[in-house]
């Protein structure tokens, strides 16, 4: 009877760590609530899984037959979660218009993900985020492994260093080019090889080589997964510009 009462207390530990996924092919999926997005030429699903700050934060675009995202962010557009709004990382609040994988990545795989982002708009202030490989789950509250940003107008990668340390990342290269400029109002493909073996990234911009071996440590206990959009500092004192980008075919693939 002792035995038994113990198997059933684990059982019933187990489902609440596990509560709100399922697994496909090896991967968990998360179940939690929020609107999905996923077009014909993606092979992954999005969810908003922190809310948005307006009806117009994203909405679907047709044009010339194909349909993509486009996302608006503006000034005091404070994120929804409690941590937006919460003062951190040297911000009082943090303005976030953004969506994340509704699947886990392996922590024992190596992937190639592919999309494409144009930016309409803005992109010239701090640390505006527009693609993460994150890594937080209810069991496991840490930070990104990477982040690309625009920061003041050059594109930048943030890398995680130490593992359990939130605020603790190094710039895998801050580069004269390319220039927000540059990126403004043209489709841009960037294809990022992530390890989740060797923990290494390799980035490229246009078929262009942008970042090469770019070390990271994750967290022990996180489980890695994309979020793209826009997330970046605000301040009631220093008002930021709307910034606009759009994003189209996601595709994401393990690879050997």
């Amino acid at each position: 009877m002792i035995k038994k009462s113990y198997f059933s207390l684990a059982i019933l530990i187990l489902s609440v760590l596990l509560f709100g996924y399922q697994t496909v092919h090896g991967r968990y999926i998360n179940n939690s609530s929020g609107s999905d997005f996923k077009d014909d030429d993606w092979n992954e699903t999005f969810y908003d899984n922190a809310g948005l700050p307006s009806a117009n934060s994203i909405k679907w675009i047709e044009e010339n037959g194909n349909n993509f995202l486009r996302f608006t962010l503006n000034d005091k557009d404070k994120g929804i979660s409690s941590g937006d709004r919460t003062p951190r990382h040297r911000a009082p609040y943090w303005e976030r218009a953004e969506l994340q994988q509704r699947a886990y990545l392996s922590k024992d795989s190596n992937y190639e993900i592919n999309f494409k982002v144009r930016f309409l708009e803005g992109f010239n202030g701090s640390r505006e985020s527009f693609f993460q490989i994150h890594q937080w789950t209810e069991n496991c509250q840490t930070g990104p492994t990477m982040m690309l940003k625009i920061h003041y107008g050059v594109l930048i990668l943030s890398a995680k260093k130490d593992s359990h340390k939130l605020t603790n990342y190094y710039v895998g290269g801050i580069r004269t080019e390319p220039k927000i400029e540059d990126l403004l109002g043209k489709w841009n493909s960037l294809k990022i090889v992530y390890s989740a073996i060797e923990n290494k990234l390799t980035i490229s911009l246009n078929e262009s080589l942008i970042f090469e071996n770019i070390e990271f440590v994750p967290d022990v206990c996180g489980i890695p997964h994309i979020k793209f959009g826009i997330y970046r500092p605000g301040d009631e004192d220093y008002p930021n510009n709307t910034s606009v980008a759009d994003f189209d075919k996601f595709e994401i693939r393990e690879i050997k």
